[in-house]
């Protein structure tokens, strides 16, 4: 090749090669993007591609991966958890166990995302349908028990909302209509009435209990539209000492 041409195809190379080689961003623990080496928590790799990138994700400094390959808006780059035009935002957590499976459709969240503990137990299950929440969500103790069930219709809680104890005894049942509670019963940890009430125009009416340690009842209190109507105290030994 003649010299005069050798220096712009080796400049052309170079230039090549660099745009081919993966750029980085380096994010800290709280999923920021950072230039402090000693900060330094997670790695993303990209390939730029038009508007888009090929992207994986991995933790630093043991480059463990943190996300499958994904394809990613240039946009959203310097997001930790970026939003996907189309596919599967699939996280691990450091031990390799799955973190979160995230699928999206048209740049909008579409399916069940589901998230787990690292010890492989689910921690949460959230329905999507065109990016709004539609269908049962739920989350979930560490232990494997069900903490709560919500029903949720047009992106909003429209039905019960369920809660439990970590030894699975039940806590609370609410109707919800339009992200507003409509009726609620609730329990403590021993099964006992907490409360009864039912709800117009976010006034409560119904019934609130409290009970001492040995079983005995504590007080109880009547609302009506947000008004307390009667309320009365008992000591440990059913012993009223307050009457109103």
């Amino acid at each position: 090749m003649n010299r005069k041409h050798l220096l712009p195809a080796l400049l052309a190379l170079c230039t090549a090669a660099a745009l081919a080689a993966p750029q980085k961003i380096y994010f800290n623990q709280q999923g920021r993007p950072t230039g402090e080496p000693a900060a330094y928590a997670y790695i993303r790799e990209y390939t730029p591609e038009g508007s888009h990138a090929r992207v994986q994700d991995f933790y630093y400094p043991s480059r463990r991966k943190y996300s499958d390959p994904y394809r990613a808006p240039l946009s959203q780059i310097r997001q930790f958890v970026p939003k996907l035009d189309n596919g599967i935002l699939v996280l691990w957590h450091l031990n390799g166990r799955k973190k979160m499976h995230a699928p999206y459709q048209n740049g909008k969240p579409d399916g069940e995302w589901t998230n787990w503990y690292n010890n492989g137990g689910k921690s949460a299950v959230m329905p999507y349908k065109n990016g709004l929440t539609e269908g049962t969500g739920a989350r979930y103790y560490p232990n494997g028990r069900k903490e709560s069930e919500i029903e949720f219709h047009a992106d909003k809680a429209n039905g019960k909302w369920k809660q439990w104890y970590p030894d699975g005894s039940p806590k609370s049942e609410v109707v919800m209509k339009n992200d507003e509670p409509a009726e609620m019963v609730s329990w403590d940890e021993k099964g006992r009435l907490t409360a009864e009430l039912a709800f117009a125009d976010k006034k409560r009416s119904g019934i609130m209990l409290e009970w001492h340690s040995n079983g005995a009842k504590k007080s109880e209190s009547v609302y009506q539209d947000d008004e307390l109507v009667s309320r009365t105290v008992w000591d440990e030994n059913g012993l009223i000492t307050e009457q109103y």
